[in-house]
């Protein structure tokens, strides 16, 4: 395998094929730009033809080209140059067979390329002289799933009509889960609702009640806890600043604050301190007005009753105007506004999804746009760094795409492009003391009816430089990548106006990073793609869209952002740690055991939604409820499915069962020093959980770590409950 791109500088006589003489009539013909073999299938034919056949007998040399994947003499054999001869006055074909060799290796489907040249008594199309010849694999299997987990669904619950006719109506796109009430909180965005459900049976979900949100404003997402319920709220005008309400657990108005314009996410610190809201500023359609980009935290330490908008910290990105070129250089996508008016940093960065430490001392914000994460210091409500998180390198083994959905198979090929990742979901998690992020990289672009940067890599708009790309003309092909939708907003590296890097959108993966310094640990490649084309049920809608009522068409998203990972979450069964990562298009989620997060193991994928546009279509939300709070006295996954407007539970087995619900004791837990004299404690193994005070309130989350920090609590006992059932008493003086 050969996963470079060389460039091949060409003569004229190659470029134009044409044959000299004004006078001749014959013209060569090839198929099509592409053809797809099996590996196994000995050769692969390429018929040639030929119109109006002359008195002379025409030819026409097929020389293979220093471009493609596939190796000549390992995957299949052409030694050199072949001319392919017309006979005088012949009519139909000429078939040129190239035999192939069958290796054993796993690979990503392959390809070469022929061309035709130096045509005599004939000419060949100067734009139709290129053949790329894909090799599927026959020896790779389909991904093994390590089946250490199962999930089986309890029930899909619908929160309202989906749609009318064309219209929707309702949407189930966030959801949250209070385990002190057992009810399931969703953010009915379409519908403007926020519909309270009870999860006492998780097999037979009932409401109680929905909630009319337009006099707030619209509905983005959803988070509660410990029966305080917040809402983030956009503002009837998006571009102006939003709020955030507060409800108790039956929807009852507590309090409404601003926060910045767009809040389109929710959550709160672990210690229950701070709520904080992504706010994505997003512009108008006119791009005449562009909000900056915010994150908001808070304080409801005091109680919400005495909760005031003197409680609200936004904090914004200002610091950084003026350094568009340093973030440009270091991978941080800078890029909107008008020609005349282009955005500030400010203006331009904007927030997608927050996850906070452990110790509730900071916060990761996806800036998804701009293809980076931003580090909040909760303490002193600043910035501390903006990172990028790089690009997906898909020419490399194991980061190959389906790029077109034009083509009948799936060929999940490396080609000379960049996966701009753009993560939406973000979670936190530790292993092995050290804390990490992982990413859902679903990948978004900027289309507005004044600025638009997705195009067609075909688009007759989208040049590519001649000698990063001699072969353009055959990458612009449909069935090649011509229908893969690229930003015409990064790529042209010189500045003279064509393309030098092609970047795509989305990575089709998730990765792990090394939350301390941003270092990437691990990304998945292209093994979500190859999962769902593999699956003995799915695999029929590979790369389909989540349209309701519509029979779903495979493969139409290939040209677009593939299954789309949008939503992750990571929780504890027993002494492993899993990551749900749920696919948006395509549907439904697969888990990983993360134990090592530098490699993580497939367990499953399940989805539940049929061939014919029904099911639980386009999961966006995505909880994890430990065995610990479950009404079941088993872990639970809970998706918000957007399109469908459905909620569905997953009880997930085998789960470690809890000292108080299945008779058997966990291991013991111990702290020490107890009671506490310093800032931190240790425990006597690795656990998850929740520290509570004596009212049951949480005031610190553990993931799968030995160690507790306690600075900032008030002297006192509290109760640490491991989500395994084991629980002991702190002491804090």
């Amino acid at each position: 395998m050969r996963p470079i791109f060389p460039p091949l500088f060409l003569s004229a006589a190659l470029l134009l094929g044409l044959a000299t003489g004004a006078a001749q009539a014959q013209t060569i013909s090839r198929p099509s730009a592409t053809l797809t073999v099996a590996e196994n299938a000995g050769s692969v034919s390429i018929p040639l033809s030929i119109a109006s056949p002359g008195a002379a007998a025409s030819t026409v040399q097929v020389v293979l080209q220093a471009f493609g994947t596939a190796t000549a003499g390992a995957d299949f054999t052409y030694a050199s140059t072949q001319t392919v001869t017309f006979p005088a006055g012949a009519t139909g074909t000429q078939t040129l067979t190239i035999p192939l060799v069958d290796d054993a290796l796993t690979e990503e489907t392959e390809y070469f390329v022929v061309r035709l040249q130096n045509p005599t008594n004939a000419t060949v199309s100067a734009t139709a002289t290129d053949i790329l010849i894909y090799i599927r694999d026959n020896d790779t299997p389909a991904p093994t799933r390590a089946g250490n987990l199962s999930l089986s669904l309890l029930q899909s619950y619908q929160n309202g009509t989906p749609f009318s006719g064309n219209t929707q109506l309702n949407s189930a796109e966030i959801v949250s889960f209070d385990a002190s009430t057992k009810r399931l909180y969703v953010a009915n965005s379409i519908g403007s609702k926020l519909d309270i459900l009870n999860l006492t049976n998780p097999a037979a979900i009932t409401a109680v009640a929905s909630i009319n949100i337009s006099t707030y404003g619209g509905i983005n997402s959803v988070y509660a806890r410990n029966g305080l319920v917040a809402c983030a709220i956009e503002n009837t005008n998006p571009q102006q600043n939003g709020s955030v309400v507060f409800f108790d657990q039956n929807g009852t108005f507590l309090k409404q604050v601003a926060v910045g314009a767009l809040p389109d996410m929710v959550t709160m610190s672990p210690d229950g301190r701070y709520v904080l809201t992504a706010n994505e500023g997003e512009p108008n359609a006119a791009y005449t007005t562009d909000p900056e980009g915010s994150v908001s935290v808070i304080d409801i330490s005091g109680g919400i009753a005495g909760l005031t908008q003197a409680n609200v910290t936004t904090v914004g990105f200002t610091g950084y105007n003026g350094q568009a070129a340093t973030l440009r250089a270091q991978g941080i996508r800078i890029y909107g506004g008008l020609a005349a008016t282009p955005s500030t940093v400010a203006q331009d960065l904007e927030p997608e999804y927050v996850a906070v430490s452990a110790n509730s001392q900071t916060a990761y914000i996806s800036l998804q746009e701009n293809n980076a994460i931003a580090v909040l210091d909760l303490t002193t409500k600043q910035f501390t760094a903006l990172r990028p998180v790089g690009y997906s390198d898909l020419s490399q083994p194991g980061r190959g795409l389906d790029a077109s959905d034009q083509t009948t198979d799936v060929l999940i090929a490396n080609w000379p492009v960049k996966g701009m990742r753009q993560p939406d979901a973000i979670a936190t998690f530790e292993a092995g003391g050290t804390a990490y992020l992982i990413t859902a990289n679903e990948g978004d672009a900027r289309d507005y009816s004044a600025f638009s940067e997705q195009v067609r890599l075909g688009a007759s708009g989208y040049a590519l430089d001649a000698t990063a790309f001699p072969y353009a003309n055959l990458l612009k092909n449909n069935a090649v990548l011509g229908r893969l939708n690229v930003t015409n907003k990064l790529g042209d590296t010189d500045g003279d106006g064509d393309f030098d890097e092609i970047y795509a959108y989305g990575g089709r993966s998730f990765s792990i990073y090394n939350a301390a310094t941003g270092a990437e640990v691990h990304d998945s490649g292209n093994l979500l793609e190859r999962v769902t084309a593999t699956d003995a049920t799915f695999g029929a809608l590979f790369n389909a869209s989540n349209t309701f009522g519509e029979v779903p068409v495979r493969k139409n998203r290939s040209d677009d952002k593939g299954p789309e990972p949008e939503g992750v979450t990571t929780g504890r069964i027993g002494n492993n740690l899993y990551a749900f990562v749920s696919l948006e298009r395509v549907g439904g989620v697969m888990a990983f055991n993360i134990n090592n997060p530098a490699a993580p193991v497939l367990e499953l994928y399940q989805n539940n939604r049929t061939a014919t546009g029904t099911g639980d279509l386009g999961p966006e939300g995505i909880v994890f409820i430990a065995a610990a709070d479950s009404p079941t006295g088993q872990p639970l996954l809970v998706l918000a499915n957007e399109v469908s407007s459905t909620v569905a539970v997953y009880s997930i087995a085998p789960s470690t069962p809890t000292a108080t619900r299945a008779g058997q004791a966990a291991a013991p837990l111990l702290v020490y020093p107890n009671p506490s004299q310093g800032a931190a404690v240790r425990l006597s193994r690795p656990v998850s959980g929740l520290l509570c005070d004596l009212t049951g309130r949480a005031v610190r989350q553990l993931t799968t770590t030995d160690h507790l920090d306690t600075t900032g609590l008030a002297a006192g006992v509290y109760v640490l409950r491991a989500d395994d059932g084991a629980a002991t008493k702190l002491v804090v003086r």
